[in-house]
């Protein structure tokens, strides 16, 4: 276990579940994490949670943020992330947030403006119900043990195609679709994962996001769990707006299921999508 790995432990969104947020806590204690709790479980004020995110931050001391949950509100705390950093006169090295659903939000919006890369990985509330070996590559990842890894899915259109991978829960991403908050790249590998909407939300939400990029942007097309809706009705409806020539992937291991693998938002990927099977790999932190 390498010393210098120090946890905090965050509430950017909802509060979480107590009795949720108290076992994950020691699962990440019996892996040998220095861990730190900022969890206070109430519903604190977006300023006041934007503050207390950007002291910790920017403290110097911490390697890893680690989110007790998603739900709601992280969109909230941007545009006083904004103000803060903008007068802040501290030179700091950011930590890597841990977290997925409405934590997509924070991902977006640190590797626009500082080009930091967050791990798409379950929450603290999620640890305890989480597939062992998720858990353990997300260890993994934290740890340094790996400088690249695999994820593979089915396939449903073939090739092949590199980028930078972003993405994450689709109706979070379609909300920050025309903001300052979403990243500019010329070549981006795009996964999405969803949970508890129909499909016509969903479509829309796509549709949304796939036009407010330009036309070349996407290269390639991961899809994760999408709850209950079907994978291949989903893109039966959206593939005809999408450039003919993408690879598309689809049933990867993510999302808000059991087997949540993480993916290194913005780091560079590779996605390989053959007659039967889908591969994307991806390089680590």
């Amino acid at each position: 276990m390498e010393e210098t790995i120090r946890i905090a432990l965050i509430q950017p969104s909802s509060p979480p579940e107590k009795k949720a947020f108290e076992e994950g806590l020691q699962i990440l204690k019996n892996e040998g994490f220095s861990v730190k709790s900022f969890v206070d479980f109430r519903e604190d004020p977006p300023f006041q949670k934007a503050f207390l995110l950007f002291e910790i931050m920017t403290s110097g001391f911490f390697t890893h943020l680690w989110a007790a949950r998603g739900g709601a509100g992280a969109l909230k705390l941007l545009p006083y992330f904004d103000e803060l950093f903008k007068t802040s006169k501290k030179f700091f090295s950011l930590p890597h947030i841990i977290g997925f659903s409405d934590i997509t939000t924070l991902h977006f919006y640190f590797y626009k403006k500082f080009g930091k890369m967050g791990l798409h990985a379950p929450m603290v509330v999620n640890l305890r119900r989480t597939d062992t070996e998720a858990l353990k590559k997300t260890f993994s990842l934290i740890k340094g043990e790996m400088s690249q890894y695999k994820l593979k899915g089915k396939a449903y259109k073939r090739g092949e195609a590199s980028g930078i991978l972003l993405g994450g829960n689709l109706m979070t991403l379609a909300s920050l679709c025309g903001t300052p908050y979403f990243p500019e790249e010329k070549e981006i590998i795009l996964f999405i994962e969803e949970t508890k909407e129909p499909l016509y939300r969903m479509e829309r939400a796509f549709l949304q996001l796939l036009f407010s990029l330009k036309k070349s942007t996407i290269k390639g097309l991961v899809l994760g769990d999408l709850g209950e809706i079907n994978s291949l009705e989903f893109l039966e409806r959206v593939s005809e707006f999408l450039q003919e020539d993408i690879p598309i992937g689809f049933s990867f291991p993510f999302g808000h299921i059991s087997k949540n693998f993480p993916l290194v938002v913005g780091a560079k990927a590779r996605l390989r999508v053959y007659e039967k099977l889908s591969e994307l790999e991806v390089k680590a932190f």
